[in-house]
């Protein structure tokens, strides 16, 4: 499934080790606080208690999943390279 990982952190330090966990696990930046990529709901969940670990109550992590038809619907305005999240990018071997 894709999922969304968008934040707010308020610690550069915490900021940092939770962006290299997404990219760790082969997400793709869209923008500065928020990924985009294809997590198995393990991987998600697992992620999920990682970042957990690392955030104080100050903090603010959504985890949000997104089917492929709805992410194909998608509409992007501004100054984006879109083939960095082309569907491509996103299939789902089953």
């Amino acid at each position: 499934m894709i999922y969304w990982v968008i934040y707010d952190i308020t610690d550069n330090k915490v900021r940092s080790k939770v962006a290299e966990e997404c990219k760790n696990l082969g997400l793709h930046r869209v923008q500065k606080s928020s990924f985009i990529g294809i997590l198995s709901r393990n991987t998600a969940e697992m992620l999920y208690i990682k970042i957990g670990d690392l955030i104080d109550k100050r903090d603010c992590v959504f985890f949000i999943p997104q089917c492929n038809k709805c992410f194909a619907d998608k509409l992007i305005l501004g100054d984006f390279d879109e083939r960095t999240v082309e569907a491509k990018d996103f299939i789902v071997v089953q």
